[in-house]
């Protein structure tokens, strides 16, 4: 970030951006090829990324609650893929065409509520104060949530002829979901009870 401030000529301000620009792409690239490699241990590879992306997508436009530190942000993001890709594939054993259909609307009506009513939810780091940006934010979330529902629709039509997309359609319902919860109070609140749970096990090896 120093090299690139100064070959721009940058001041202190900006070169900070840039460092924070550079964080969030290294993260966010060690944190898809975690996923990738534990979506390839669970034998689930595309459910794991369909998952990251669907949450990292939404999550420009829409903000969110988010972990404190950024390798435990890391850890929980690529627990929780694991974990909702190794459900999607459960779940497709078990899939019927009429309790997708209700899931479809009951996560997309819910999601688009909660939207409207809460994004976009900024950080104490980054204020969201600009109307105009915030406007803006909204309608790429509800743009982005849209997209979702029409590929939502294609796993689901698609399902009759190739299986995979009966999981496919699954992580993308799980990815939403999780994404939309981080906009609530209840799911700010969850997140922070996450947040303390490295300080909780320190405590338990100190012991």
């Amino acid at each position: 970030a120093g090299n690139i401030a100064n070959s721009l000529g940058y001041d202190s301000e900006r070169e900070s951006v840039v460092a924070y620009g550079l964080i969030a792409i290294i993260q966010m690239t060690v944190t898809v090829l975690l996923v990738l490699v534990f979506g390839l241990i669970v034998h689930a590879p595309v459910e794991a990324l369909i998952v990251c992306f669907s949450v990292s997508i939404l999550r420009k436009y829409s903000g969110g609650a988010h972990a404190h530190d950024a390798d435990f942000c890391t850890v929980v993001s690529v627990v929780y893929c694991t974990l909702a890709a190794v459900a999607s594939r459960l779940l497709a054993n078990v899939y019927h065409p009429i309790a997708m259909a209700v899931a479809m609307v009951g996560v997309y009506g819910i999601s688009l509520w909660i939207i409207r009513r809460y994004a976009p939810v900024d950080s104490p780091n980054k204020p969201i104060t600009s109307e105009k940006k915030i406007r803006r934010m909204r309608r790429g979330s509800f743009a982005t949530t849209f997209v979702y529902l029409a590929l939502q629709l294609i796993f689901y039509f698609a399902a009759g002829s190739n299986r995979n997309f009966l999981s496919y359609g699954i992580s993308l319902l799980l990815g939403l979901s999780w994404q939309v919860l981080t906009l609530t109070p209840v799911g700010a609140i969850l997140l922070n009870k996450l947040n303390d749970l490295p300080k909780y096990l320190r405590k338990e090896v100190s012991k």
